[in-house]
């Protein structure tokens, strides 16, 4: 079958190959990931650019330092009360970049510019051994510290990127650590940036949907409910927030932030994508290489490899997947799928994913000279 990409009249002469992969979760990261598969693509005589996926959980933070970014790393409160390092991101604002001024901000800090927080480097799972007793003591302390810090630095706007987290109390602990830092949040604009639509409460709430993957048994599952609507009843008397579309993000996180800071929702993939470049990029791509752990029909549903598929695919750019293993295959979306475990047995991808990706990567060259993507005679 001929695959015909890119509309008459648009032209490339860059002849690039995107690699815009987000991290096979515990197994390696969106960089390495890239990095492996470049190395190879480079040999065969393509261009290559580089840009980290993330969706607002683990590895938003990285990604954007990766791209231009400053990182910021202080001590907060883990979720179980321990000390853990945490990092986060700031960008000042380009017109002050510009001018070189320091007004509106403090003397240190961001006059006024943005910052993004992964509420996974301070209150993540990663960070607790999962178990009934865990899901019901986690906390979001450390997220509120880290809000607290980038507030103290001067920035006006804060995205909070939830997901990977420990914790289910509803982002009580977040608010209480922004008001004992004493900070003045009414001239700061907060966004959450996530990709699920949870409501706080009910079947498709934070505890009952998220609160096994935490370590929740069954009986644990109901007293977080309960506790859950006994502090949406307290934040939010009149219910407005409880249903949102985010609000049971990251354990209710996401219902503290809009209920208690009036932040707004927006795709995490979508905040990710702009604040990286992936549009200025893809202009000038002739191919683009997406992925991630397990290729299948959630992917597709909003998460940040099948946000870009989908915008490739407006623009008329081919896209190849490299994921750790597939349940969907090429069609009119993808043109070609690689998958890890096609290549080496399950176990082999985990314990050694770099080399197997290496060895794909000598695979996605071949593609990419064969079928023509890089030279305009797509096939």
């Amino acid at each position: 079958m001929v695959l015909r990409y890119r509309l008459a009249g648009m032209h490339h002469n860059e002849h690039m190959i995107l690699i815009a992969s987000d991290a096979f979760k515990g197994t390696i990261g969106s960089l390495e990931v890239a990095q492996s598969l470049r190395g190879p693509c480079e040999e065969a005589g393509f261009p290559v650019t580089v840009l980290p996926l993330a969706d607002g959980g683990e590895g938003t933070v990285d990604a954007l330092v990766t791209c231009g970014y400053e990182a910021h790393q202080v001590e907060v409160t883990g979720p179980l009360g321990q000390p853990v390092t945490a990092r986060w991101a700031s960008l000042r604002d380009t017109a002050e970049v510009a001018a070189g001024g320091t007004q509106g901000g403090t003397a240190d800090g961001a006059q006024g510019g943005t910052a993004v927080i992964e509420m996974a480097q301070a209150s993540g799972l990663h960070l607790v051994d999962p178990s009934p007793q865990t899901a019901w003591d986690a906390h979001t302390y450390g997220t509120g510290e880290l809000i607290a810090h980038a507030i103290e630095y001067g920035c006006a706007r804060i995205v909070v990127g939830v997901g990977g987290s420990a914790t289910s109390d509803g982002g009580r602990g977040a608010l209480r650590a922004v008001k004992e830092a004493g900070v003045d949040t009414s001239g700061v604009a907060f966004t959450v940036a996530c990709d699920v639509d949870n409501p706080l409460t009910g079947p498709r709430g934070a505890a009952e949907v998220f609160g096994p993957q935490k370590g929740a048994d069954r009986a644990t599952v109901a007293r977080l409910e309960e506790r859950l609507a006994r502090w949406a009843d307290q934040l939010d008397p009149t219910g407005r927030v409880w249903d949102l579309p985010g609000a049971g993000a990251a354990g209710g996180l996401g219902f503290a932030l809009m209920a208690g800071l009036g932040a707004n929702r927006v795709s995490g993939a979508e905040f990710v994508l702009s604040a990286v470049g992936f549009d200025e990029q893809l202009e000038r791509a002739s191919v683009v290489v997406t992925g991630e752990g397990q290729f299948d029909e959630q992917t597709l549903g909003g998460k940040g490899p099948g946000t870009v598929i989908v915008r490739a695919g407006e623009a008329g750019v081919p896209v190849i997947v490299v994921c750790g293993q597939a349940t969907l295959r090429a069609g009119a979306e993808v043109a070609e799928v690689f998958a890890l475990t096609d290549l080496a047995p399950v176990q082999q991808c985990i314990a050694e994913p770099g080399r197997v990706l290496k060895e794909v990567g000598y695979a996605l060259a071949a593609t990419v000279r064969d079928r023509g993507f890089c030279d305009g005679t797509s096939q």
